[in-house]
């Protein structure tokens, strides 16, 4: 016997919930009769406790089970209700505010049952993909050449939206009911589908399947009571999950957008840093399906959900990660940098995993943005859940800020794109006003929300970045290598080297000095006296300067040259004592 026809022994459950809104419920049904094959479904509505007709109306309909409560009891519960009034076939929880299409219910099903890893499925609809109709025939025509049996279109998921998701009853069976803390709405649905994901099946959005959502129709008259559920339910939702119900399950398309074109097929690796539960890793799985994905995040809840998508590791950025050097061809950073305690370090430590010519591509929150602006200049500085005010932020940026950030970090090939919002008509006059007063902001930097940035690991000036490195402390040795290597074979010269540290904006003559002691212990004792010469060029009075000149004269017998180096130190500690002690000794010597 066929999936097909195993599944097609069973009716499907359609369970709606009603509250009022008779003309969106009458409508819903009747496309359900019309496009939906005769003897497949069961319409189970649950209506809470509704004053406008509906009730009425559907006492009158013969092919509709229907849940009369005397109380409004919510989304969930009113859900759990349906479920429990059936024993057999697999639940679609389905919006009264949406109109069904040709064909919808046949190939929903065909996805959801043709592997046994699937355990629900949902349509896309109107708020998803770019619409042109404005009728309902014209409604009906778009969904008969949008909907196709074209498996292609299918994408893994990390969650359902609720207002159309078609469940299978094992899946039901396994993991139970909605649940009724997120009562009257909201998150219940990213809930269930988190845990689905926990009981090992697959989520599965169908963009080759098509509906029509009106949207928060239940809602759309109390927007104030609205917001203050969602972030009530989304409290509770962290209180179950340790994870944010939104932040963390987030697609990043846009910096996805940002990869260079690439053949579907191509093997390229990928590191997310703060991944979360794996939302853009997953499309990048869609997307590409022989990508090597890896992610890092440090909340563990979260991780562990990601870890069913990618190579995922628990771990804090900031400290020590495990991956072989030169193997990423991107690595993301969204709004991440921000809630670091040292981004600087962070880059520096992250571009050793970058393979020459690969690419950071990061978001980073504009502090510049004119409502920060407006907010400071009354004395505010408020807090909020995203954002560049982000209660997670620890550093704060301008454009400018960002710009150096990379540059600091050793990156010259920067490309950013300012993602902006329209400025609301009360406060346009005043963006104008501080624009034109100031030389320093510019208007388009008060408009950006955050920006993009796509960086470049480019070669040219790798050992640019290791000097940085060496600069910041961080794998001297190895770095030291490098350019020890780069100057024995001919590929970097001292001028080059002097050249590049005086231009960097680094501890120029502390760096000049490491270099000058290094080259001596390995032999290249040409290229020392420009490096100390460079160093003294900046400040004359150096005490380092002046002793690692002094030293490494008076180790090549040059003693009266290395006195006089000695002599012009305005302090000498024990190490310069001892030195000088040597040097006269060996010149008394020789006068003797």
């Amino acid at each position: 016997m066929s999936k097909r026809n195993q599944y097609e022994q069973t009716r499907t459950n359609i369970i709606i919930l009603t509250y009022n809104k008779l003309e969106y419920t009458q409508t819903c049904i009747e496309s359900i009769r019309r496009y939906t094959e005769r003897g497949t479904y069961q319409i189970i509505i649950v209506d809470n406790c509704s004053t406008d007709g509906t009730r009425e109306w559907l006492a009158d309909q013969t092919d509709i089970l229907t849940i009369f409560n005397e109380e409004n009891v919510g989304f969930p519960k009113g859900c759990n209700q349906g479920i429990e009034l059936t024993s057999s076939g697999d639940i679609l929880l389905l919006n009264n505010d949406v109109l069904v299409t040709e064909n919808w219910l046949a190939l929903l099903q065909e996805c959801l049952h043709s592997s046994p890893d699937i355990g629900a499925v949902g349509p896309t609809h109107n708020g998803e993909v770019s619409v042109n109709y404005n009728t309902a025939d014209e409604l009906w025509d778009f969904a008969r050449s949008y909907n196709s049996n074209d498996s292609s279109k299918w994408e893994k998921r990390l969650k359902l939206i609720g207002f159309a998701m078609l469940i299978k009853r094992n899946v039901v069976e396994d993991i139970g009911l909605l649940d009724e803390r997120f009562s009257p709405g909201n998150c219940e649905d990213t809930d269930y589908s988190f845990r689905i994901i926990q009981n090992g099946k697959k989520i599965i959005f169908c963009n080759n399947v098509f509906i029509h959502h009106y949207g928060s129709v239940s809602f759309g008259e109390m927007k104030e009571t609205y917001t203050v559920l969602l972030e009530e339910n989304r409290k509770k939702f962290v209180d179950k999950w340790g994870f944010h119900s939104y932040l963390d399950s987030a697609t990043r398309h846009d910096l996805i957008s940002l990869i260079d074109d690439r053949d579907h097929s191509e093997q390229f690796s990928v590191l997310d840093v703060g991944c979360g539960c794996g939302a853009t890793l997953l499309q990048l799985r869609n997307l590409y399906p022989e990508a090597k994905l890896y992610g890092v995040e440090r909340n563990p809840q979260a991780a562990a959900i990601a870890a069913e998508i990618a190579n995922v590791t628990t771990a804090d950025v900031e400290k020590l990660l495990y991956y072989p050097e030169q193997y990423f061809d991107y690595i993301f950073l969204g709004s991440v940098l921000e809630e670091l305690m040292n981004p600087l370090e962070t880059l520096i430590k992250l571009r050793k995993y970058l393979k020459i010519d690969g690419q950071i591509i990061a978001s980073i929150s504009n502090v510049m943005h004119y409502n920060v602006i407006h907010s400071l200049l009354d004395g505010n500085w408020t807090y909020s859940n995203t954002g560049p005010l982000s209660h997670n932020n620890l550093r704060f940026f301008t454009l400018s800020e960002s710009v150096k950030l990379f540059n600091s970090s050793g990156f010259k090939s920067i490309q950013y794109f300012p993602v902006t919002r329209k400025v609301i008509n009360e406060m346009e006059e005043w963006v104008n006003n501080i624009a034109r007063a100031t030389s320093v902001l510019e208007k388009e930097q008060m408009l950006a929300t955050h920006y993009l940035f796509k960086v470049n690991n480019s070669s040219e000036y790798l050992f640019e970045r290791r000097l940085i490195e060496i600069s910041n402390g961080i794998d001297n040795e190895e770095n030291l290598s490098y350019i020890l290597e780069g100057m024995e074979n001919n590929e970097i010269n001292i001028t080059i080297l002097v050249s590049a540290i005086s231009n960097m904006k680094v501890d120029k003559q502390g760096l000049f000095n490491y270099l000058a002691r290094a080259f001596y212990r390995h032999g290249l004792f040409d290229d020392i006296i420009p490096l100390l010469n460079a160093s003294l060029e900046i400040d004359n009075t150096h005490q380092l300067t002046l002793f690692n000149f002094a030293y490494i004269l008076h180790q090549v017998g040059a003693d009266q040259e290395a006195l006089t180096f000695l002599n012009m130190m305005n302090e000498k500690d024990s190490e310069s004592e001892l030195l000088l002690a040597s040097i006269n000794s060996n010149l008394n010597i020789s006068r003797v």
